[in-house]
């Protein structure tokens, strides 16, 4: 029997899960769109060093200021809304043995508990479509940012508008519930809106995943690629996979409809 802050996981535990929870509880790298490669185009074509302080914006279990902080050196300050994916990020950053340069807190985006002009730059992946508040949000990584310092962001966009079946499906699986209009366009005039410069951009149309080899892939993750769930019980396996189908699938059937917009803003 596994149990989890004492509750014993069953497919009942996990389907009343929040997504952030959810994820958190598999120790997953929530990483941003595209992954390494996006993160990997940060670091090149925003300058970042081991002089370099970073805002991990809605960090989830802290895979993008990790990737960074192992590449460049560069330290970093993280907050997510969900206790048990900081908590997470704590663990995966003391394996690093990089507790003091990788801090995580549990902390609302919309207010940022630091100072102005604190960090060269903020790794905001495609948090700011599930930020409820936005702006709010935009500006106070703008009070936080340095002159000069750049946003760092990975945003979905739909290149095609899909069908309420669509965007419902996404909804019942995240609890969140996407926007039509947020086109590529929407992204540009939402971040210029806040006198910031564009000065890197780079995008990617997506396409889905077959079913099947979706379903391999899913199956595959839990069973032996997950150091957390690769270790568990076949019914609880089973659980975690049924769970991660049902997040996974809706995701993959609006992928016909969207593009990638890999984005670096400038702090005017």
């Amino acid at each position: 029997m596994i149990e989890h802050a004492d509750k014993v996981i069953t497919p009942e535990y996990l389907r009343s899960m929040s997504y952030p929870d959810f994820v958190a509880l598999m120790k997953q790298d929530n990483t941003p769109p595209g992954s390494a490669y996006t993160v990997d185009y940060w670091i090149e074509h925003a300058d970042m060093s081991n002089r370099s302080v970073l805002l991990d914006l809605a960090c989830s279990t802290g895979y993008s200021s990790r990737y960074c902080f192992s590449k460049t050196g560069s330290s970093a300050e993280g907050i997510d809304i969900s206790e048990v994916a900081i908590n997470t990020a704590r663990e995966k950053a003391a394996v690093l043995g990089a507790e003091d340069k990788l801090r995580y807190q549990v902390s609302d985006a919309c207010s940022l508990p630091f100072s102005d002009d604190t960090f060269t730059h903020i790794l905001g992946g495609c948090n700011f479509a599930f930020i409820q508040e936005r702006e709010k949000a935009l500006a106070e990584v703008f009070r936080v940012l340095k002159p000069e310092g750049i946003i760092c962001t990975s945003n979905f966009y739909y290149r095609k508008t899909p069908g309420e079946e669509i965007i419902n499906g996404v909804y019942n699986a995240i609890g969140f519930r996407p926007d039509p209009e947020w086109t590529l366009q929407y992204w540009q005039d939402f971040f210029a809106s806040a006198s910031l410069e564009l000065y890197h951009e780079k995008n990617h149309e997506l396409s889905s995943q077959p079913g099947e080899e979706l379903k391999k892939s899913l199956l595959s993750y839990i069973t032996a690629e997950n150091e957390y769930t690769r270790q568990l019980d076949e019914t609880t396996q089973n659980a975690f996979y049924e769970r991660f189908l049902a997040i996974r699938e809706p995701l993959n059937n609006q992928r016909d409809y969207q593009g990638v917009t890999i984005q670096l803003w400038r702090k005017k």
